[in-house]
């Protein structure tokens, strides 16, 4: 079975100290580059301040996937909604109403979508699945050992792309190489994040 699915780099894999160049090598070969955006409390690792990302817009014209891998979503729309999001990801763990989230990223004319860590399970927000402009499946979370792939999330994406028929984005991030892809393009993954595989180690 043939299958496609569009790659979004993530900026965060590459190097620190040239993020420019780095994004400069890939945007002729890529349509999307993947922000992500950790705040040191949803997630322990820090990784883009608003004035790097500004700068980043400078030097391309591709559009921006945030993935909000933070404690209070809402504190960041107003940053990034002027920078060309292609969609916005905010984790289901930091919202206590979806709907409400989504709600305001809409009127402010964006594409929404909801992000899952591996231990959520996707039914008890499957009333919102008919809200959203796409699905974010982590396909790996940070373990120390370099947020290796795991296989069993591949079920997760078969559930939403069959079970509730979701005509939506399906993206899937976290350790992800290109060996991976087939596997998960059969299961339904429109879109998939690469930082390392991209970037290099």
């Amino acid at each position: 079975m043939e299958v496609y699915m569009k790659i979004s780099p993530s900026i965060a894999s590459a190097n620190p100290l040239q993020l420019g160049e780095e994004v400069k090598k890939v945007q002729e070969h890529y349509d999307d580059l993947h922000i992500d955006i950790e705040d040191g409390n949803f997630i322990s690792n820090i990784t883009f301040g608003h004035k790097t990302i500004k700068a980043l817009r400078s030097v391309t014209r591709l559009p921006f996937s945030f993935h909000l891998m933070v404690t209070n979503p809402y504190d960041y729309l107003d940053q990034i909604i002027d920078l060309s999001p292609s969609i916005i990801f905010a984790h289901v763990e930091s919202l206590l109403y979806p709907s409400d989230f989504i709600s305001k990223v809409r009127k402010r004319n964006q594409k929404c979508g909801l992000a899952f860590n591996p231990k959520t399970p996707v039914d008890p927000y499957s009333y919102l699945m008919n809200q959203v402009d796409g699905i974010l499946i982590m396909t790996s979370e940070p373990d120390g050992q370099g947020q290796l792939f795991n296989v069993a999330m591949v079920e997760k994406v078969k559930k939403v792309a069959k079970n509730y028929n979701f005509k939506g984005e399906i993206w899937v991030d976290g350790g992800i190489k290109y060996e991976h892809l087939h596997l998960l393009g059969e299961a339904g993954a429109t879109h998939a994040v690469m930082g390392r595989a991209v970037f290099g180690e």
